[in-house]
């Protein structure tokens, strides 16, 4: 659950689509109603503007700054940064307990507030801790630097701490592989590998040094954004669980790091929105973080989408419920369709893929052919992306499609390597020698973890990382990795 976490907390760090002041209603067909937690339900259409451009009509604008930069901690406008910081000593607001702070109706202090659910806020409040860290340490070896420097010092050191994680971590362990294990560090550091690079810097370009580094962004002639696409295949969902297992750690040894016994099953729907930040604040942080490293994440499949979001009560930017629940599912794959992304075999087409000409292509699950052909008929190209996605057969070691990884693949490298801080300027001058050497030192969630809980670490995780479920037993032979667990 934490792998599921993390994604949240990354989409919060990239995405929000700008809406529109005009109010939309989906229905139900009327044979299929009684089959759905709302018969119909409102929503805001997303807002259009002119981009001017004879081959692309339109775009949307996005109301959170695509640039892996933590404003999911730091807030993406001036209003929102200062709203989080604490105006000493480079530091964020954090309360007494390690958790968020909160306004007087619930809301979390944290940079970004809209739909959020307890998980994400944990690690919202555990990069916060991060942060701070990094400007006790900078203030240790630069006394002189004041508030504001040691706050954008200290953002930059974060953000490419989270950055490195979610590239050489968090991917790795939901594209389980040895060859996206080295792919993904050779993004990082090159085919000559961390030692050489620590010892040597980037001298040898991109294929052998990494993308990091490299002495000026390259944007291969199109400015950097995210694409339409790419929020589209991250539409995932079905990660998430209908209820989250907390679990017991009083007990006060583990040497064989067991998982602990279960004291409580809470619905998802209480640790959503104000609500979870309030059931938050009752439980140590230690216990939420042991007890979502030891549930799986669900499976990206078909029929797995949590229950709970079919009946969803939104949030708008400020964090504040909005009047009109939402089904989530049909939301999805109406967004994709208002927003001109590709149906599932012309999506294929425009990345060089080979598109499927019978439902037996994409897979061989003969309930799911059953069902495709009742939605669509024998028109496979009337697929929608998201259930298109769900539905093919996955890679051995992949919780995501194929078509998905392409995507994931390709803004990956592009969003280091068009990014000044992870190139002209990934150096000790504008990170200081000790933040870069604190950057350079973490290489997984885990270390992170660590810094801050040592003794929990020590006596609950037996994996090298965070994102992987953390009680694997000794014998593999009966361990189900986090990628095949459905979530209902």
């Amino acid at each position: 659950m934490i792998a599921t976490s993390w994604i949240q907390f990354m989409i919060h760090d990239w995405i929000d689509h700008l809406e529109d002041t005009q109010q939309v209603e989906l229905r139900a067909p009327h044979e299929i109603a009684s089959a759905c937690p709302l018969k119909s339900f409102k929503f805001f259409k997303t807002k259009r503007i002119s981009t001017g451009e004879p081959d692309m009509k339109f775009g949307f604008l996005n109301t959170r700054t695509p640039w892996w930069d933590g404003s999911v901690i730091y807030g993406n406008n001036e209003e929102g940064m200062r709203r989080v910081r604490a105006f000493k000593e480079g530091k964020l607001r954090i309360g007494g307990d390690g958790l968020l702070e909160h306004d007087e109706k619930w809301i979390p202090i944290s940079g970004d507030v809209r739909n959020c659910w307890a998980g994400f806020s944990l690690l919202q409040a555990l990069f916060v801790r991060e942060h701070n860290a990094v400007c006790d340490m900078l203030k240790e070896h630069y006394p002189d630097l004041d508030d504001e420097k040691l706050y954008r010092y200290a953002r930059l050191v974060t953000s490419a701490v989270i950055a490195k994680i979610h590239t050489i971590d968090w991917t790795v362990e939901l594209l389980k592989t040895d060859t996206l294990l080295a792919g993904m560090r050779v993004n990082w550091y090159g085919l000559l590998g961390k030692r050489f690079k620590d010892l040597f810097g980037h001298i040898c370009g991109p294929v052998l040094s990494g993308l990091v580094g490299l002495r000026k962004p390259n944007d291969h002639g199109v400015p950097y954004s995210l694409t339409e696409e790419f929020s589209s295949v991250y539409k995932m969902h079905s990660l998430l669980p209908d209820k989250v297992i907390l679990r017991d750690i009083t007990n006060s040894t583990n040497p064989n790091y067991e998982c602990p016994p279960v004291s409580q099953e809470v619905p998802m729907t209480e640790m959503t929105g104000k609500e979870g930040e309030r059931r938050m604040s009752k439980i140590d942080m230690e216990q939420m973080l042991v007890s979502m490293g030891h549930q799986a994440s669900g499976a990206v499949t078909l029929w797995n989408y949590p229950s709970w979001m079919r009946n969803l009560i939104p949030h708008d930017i400020n964090g504040e419920e909005v009047p009109d629940p939402v089904d989530m599912a049909a939301l999805e794959i109406y967004r994709d369709r208002e927003r001109g992304v590709a149906r599932y075999n012309e999506f294929r087409r425009n990345l060089l893929m080979i598109p499927i000409s019978k439902w037996e292509d994409l897979t061989d699950d003969c309930e799911i052919i059953e069902a495709l052909s009742e939605v669509y008929g024998e028109d496979v190209e009337k697929l929608d992306l998201l259930v298109g996605l769900q539905a093919e057969k996955k890679i051995e070691g992949f919780a995501i499609s194929e078509t998905a990884f392409f995507i994931f693949l390709l803004i990956a490298s592009r969003r280091l390597e068009a990014d000044r801080f992870f190139t002209t300027n990934f150096n000790p001058k504008t990170y200081t020698e000790k933040g870069l050497e604190w950057v350079n030192k973490t290489e997984t969630l885990k270390d992170v973890i660590d810094r801050h809980f040592p003794d929990m670490t020590a006596k609950w995780m037996r994996c090298s990382s965070a994102f992987s479920v953390w009680s694997a037993p000794p014998d593999k032979t009966n361990y189900i990795p986090l990628y095949l667990i459905p979530a209902t």
